[in-house]
């Protein structure tokens, strides 16, 4: 501890440090310090909050935030209505909509205090479905937030939602980040930095939940919350109204505080079992609507994550490109045994040898290609092929990367990051293969800017038309600009991580410092907008994930 060194042994300053250092800061981890360093360095102070009280928006839209009701204990209650009544943005309704089996008496009393508050007696339980509908009923705002019974806003979180509106007038859908606290006070933690819209990332587990507000032409579209689907209730109209529009916007805000307690979800994954296997029926439901194909749907590693499995629509031809450049005759024999296991059967080999890759695939004659190199040790799933093609058939995805690790079971690319260490560097390089990590994005299905080039699915048809690989840089220069050609056409860039393959080492090369410039000269206006499927308030110092706090 630095005071140590500072401050003089015997000093009463320095024990009195060192009483509140004890008391209030060493029982927080290193992750935790830091969100309580970035909660100081990105959230209003009371002189912005007041700022924010006076602020004319030109679009002043209302708000109705929804919450049905059930025997809620009223120090929950009264928590919730303060965190409303104490937002600097005030063209606020809140929609009240009681199931309990007597109605509850103390919250009656609220609408007599506050005409912004409606309270509905259903008579019945409704479920959480039907009696959120009904507390729909009472909406007259422009917009409808989505706010548990037991959980709060920050006092900022309708001012930066209707910024938001202001900013984008088309949208639709808005969504923010959160963290969790037992209490008002709290303290905080668990911090959920989001991406900005990921469907692909949606597929996998409902990332979005908290804090979600539908501009009411949408809700009513969407006809509210449909029963059989209890318990992922929220999943299912996220994934309906992502079928319906696509101006969603991600606020990378902490605008929601979700309450752990015994029986929460968020503090207690076993509280709801249900819901999980109801998200598997929601995630098949969705991917058949928005995509027309079959999906298998097993548990992830963590409640709410899951492993999909997409099925192929068809069985086109698919060109495996074997890079032997620089190999040895015992080498490439080596790698054409290793192939061997594969069982897709439509497929050509083409073996490259001295002339180009790009001068290759042209000559190829599959729908889609996939590179392989000396450096493949084992392929870890015979029908990788497959598992590939069932998403990058999508006509909105151009290419699906795969985890790359080595002989000591570490990452060496489960995707890379626009920007992180100069150009952009390798995500969770060095980690353990499987290991559970943030929004588990080594285990599930998800959207990035950038993959890896090698051992992925490419649509041909898009790569010839955005005119093959650079050759105007090396190493992961190569994978960022085609990835970043994919953007420009609008393809979507897609990791499977659940295929794997083993390599002794990823053929990647240093960029020089000169060069670096030049690329991100070229591609400046995505430099400039930062990795929309990374969070801006995570780090880009290190190849892991951390909080950004001083950078």
């Amino acid at each position: 501890m630095k005071f140590e060194r500072l401050l003089p042994p015997d000093s009463k300053r320095r024990r009195i440090i060192k009483i509140i250092y004890e008391r209030y800061i060493s029982k927080y981890s290193e992750e935790e310090r830091r969100y309580i360093r970035w909660i100081k360095n990105n959230e209003p102070n009371e002189k912005e909050l007041e700022k924010q009280r006076k602020y004319d928006f030109e679009i002043k839209p209302k708000i109705s935030i929804i919450v049905p009701v059930y025997q809620t204990p009223e120090p929950f209650f009264k928590e919730l209505v303060e965190s409303l009544q104490k937002q600097t943005y005030s063209n606020w309704e809140l929609c009240l909509a009681d199931g309990s089996p007597e109605p509850i008496k103390y919250m009656q009393e609220y609408p007599k205090k506050d005409s912004r508050i409606k309270y509905k007696i259903i008579g019945e339980n409704k479920g959480i479905s039907g009696n959120t509908n009904e507390a729909l009923t009472l909406a007259t705002g422009d917009f409808i937030g989505l706010l548990d019974h037991d959980d709060l806003l920050p006092v900022f979180s309708l001012y930066e939602v209707v910024k938001a509106i202001n900013e984008n007038p088309e949208v639709e859908l808005l969504y923010s980040d959160e963290d969790k606290l037992e209490t008002a006070k709290g303290p905080r933690y668990e911090v959920f930095f989001k991406p900005d819209f990921s469907p692909y990332t949606l597929n996998s587990a409902n990332y979005i939940c908290h804090f979600s507000i539908f501009k009411k032409e949408l809700m009513d579209k969407l006809q509210g919350f449909r029963s059989e689907y209890d318990g992922s209730q929220d999943f299912d109209i996220v994934a309906r109204a992502s079928e319906l529009t696509k101006n969603i916007v991600h606020i990378p805000k902490v605008l929601y505080h979700w309450r752990a307690h015994r029986n929460s979800t968020a503090q207690n994954s076993d509280s709801k079992p249900y819901a999980f296997e109801i998200g598997k029926k929601v995630i098949k439901d969705h991917v058949k609507r928005s995509l027309d194909v079959d999906v298998k749907v097993e548990d992830g590693l963590t409640p709410g994550s899951y492993e999909l499995i997409y099925e192929p629509k068809s069985t086109p031809k698919v060109s495996v490109i074997i890079d032997a450049r620089n190999t040895t005759v015992e080498e490439k024999e080596n790698l054409l045994q290793k192939l061997e296991c594969t069982t897709y059967e439509n497929i050509e080999k083409i073996i490259v040898e001295n002339e180009d890759i790009n001068e290759a695939i042209k000559k190829s004659t599959g729908e889609y290609f996939i590179i392989i190199d000396k450096h493949l040790e084992t392929i870890d799933k015979p029908n990788y092929i497959e598992q590939l093609l069932g998403i990058c058939q999508d006509e909105t995805v151009g290419i699906v990367g795969t985890k790359l690790y080595n002989g000591n079971n570490l990452v060496e690319h489960s995707g890379i990051i626009l920007g992180m260490n100069g150009a952009g560097d390798f995500l969770y390089k060095g980690a353990p293969k499987d290991a559970g990590t943030y929004m588990q994005r080594l285990l599930i299905i998800h959207n990035l800017t950038c993959v890896y080039t090698k051992y992925a699915l490419i649509n041909k048809r898009f790569f010839e038309e955005v005119k093959g690989f650079t050759t105007d840089y090396a190493g992961r220069l190569i994978s960022i600009d085609y990835s970043l050609k994919m953007q420009e056409i609008g393809k979507q860039v897609v990791i499977n991580p659940i295929v794997t393959f083993c390599v002794n080492k990823l053929a990647d090369n240093e960029q020089k410092e000169r060069e670096i410039e030049s690329f991100k000269q070229k591609w400046n206006k995505y430099y400039v907008q930062g990795d929309r499927y990374f969070s801006p308030n995570l780090s880009k110092k290190n190849t892991g994930l951390a909080i950004k706090t001083d950078e």
